[in-house]
């Protein structure tokens, strides 16, 4: 039977009060809101990016040209 290592679990114990510490500090959780809202926004604008590009490529693409020509 394996023995416990009773420093590696103090020091376990201390580095997971550490994390949960770092992540109530107000500057991080400050951080992460804004990050998620960039992050968030960033999303929309590439949708966005991608229906113009769409919209140009149907507008310059050859095949809707000729389409166009034979209205």
């Amino acid at each position: 039977m394996s023995r416990l290592n009773l420093s590696h679990l103090a020091l376990a114990a201390a580095q997971i009060q550490t994390a949960d510490e770092v992540r109530r500090d107000p500057a991080v959780v400050k951080a992460a809101k804004r990050f998620a809202e960039d992050s968030a926004e960033a999303i929309r604008s590439g949708a966005a990016l991608v229906r113009e590009t769409q919209s140009s490529w149907r507008r310059h693409s050859p095949h809707s040209n000729r389409a166009e020509a034979n209205e």
